[in-house]
């Protein structure tokens, strides 16, 4: 698989916790967050660091990939799993839904839209039964123009509210090479981090739908 890198690219460490889509056409529960809100086409446009960022991200769709705990402080160990995947599974103009599983638990999804003229990386997660946890859509807006193969996604308002002791987060999603996504959240204030991994050399078995989405 080739990518769009450019020659500044750089590479980020930092996840995993807690993503964002619910886009026209797009199969999923309902949610009182609007993932793709409709907008003016010019308040769509993306820097094109951002637009190519998209466009590379979206070079994954349809596909899963197997990850691992790449880097992580001690606050973090408790969330190792034996089994990571992330499916790039339901791509639009304006949404890239990633699920992320963790062995048997299926609720994470990280909604990544083009909103108010740049990226948005939201959090959606679900329980079992497919209702909303009640800490889910926290993320926030990437400061544009970032670069080709990373962005970060600072906490917004919503985030402050629900976790306050969260506010200053910001996470990131990473092209580190062509072999290689990270996927990762840092906790300045406490300086807690953790990062993901996963090779998109090859792909695996899709897992189950998240919880509370359709299989495709």
């Amino acid at each position: 698989m080739k990518f769009n890198l450019s020659a500044s690219s750089l590479i980020i460490s930092t996840l995993l916790f807690f993503v964002f889509t619910a886009c026209t056409g797009s199969e999923g529960p309902e949610t009182d967050f609007a993932y793709a809100p409709e907008e003016a086409a010019e308040e769509m446009a993306l820097a094109s660091e951002q637009l190519a960022f998209w466009n590379n991200v979206q070079q994954l769709c349809g596909n899963a990939y197997r990850g691992q705990l790449a880097d992580a402080t001690p606050y973090y160990h408790g969330s190792a799993a034996d089994r990571i995947v992330i499916h790039v599974r339901n791509c639009t103009e304006t949404l890239t839904h990633i699920s992320l599983h963790m062995d048997d638990d299926h609720s994470r999804n990280l909604m990544l839209t083009k909103a108010s003229g740049t990226l948005r990386l939201k959090h959606d997660h679900r329980n079992e039964d497919g209702s909303e946890e009640q800490i889910t859509q926290y993320g926030g807006d990437a400061p544009s123009p970032g670069l080709e193969t990373r962005q970060i996604f600072w906490a917004d308002e919503h985030t402050a509210d629900i976790l306050p002791q969260r506010s200053d987060n910001f996470w990131f999603l990473d092209i580190m090479d062509e072999e290689t996504f990270a996927y990762g959240v840092h906790w300045p204030k406490h300086g807690h981090s953790i990062r993901i991994e996963f090779d998109i050399t090859q792909t695996v078995e899709a897992p189950p739908a998240p919880w509370g989405y359709e299989s495709e």
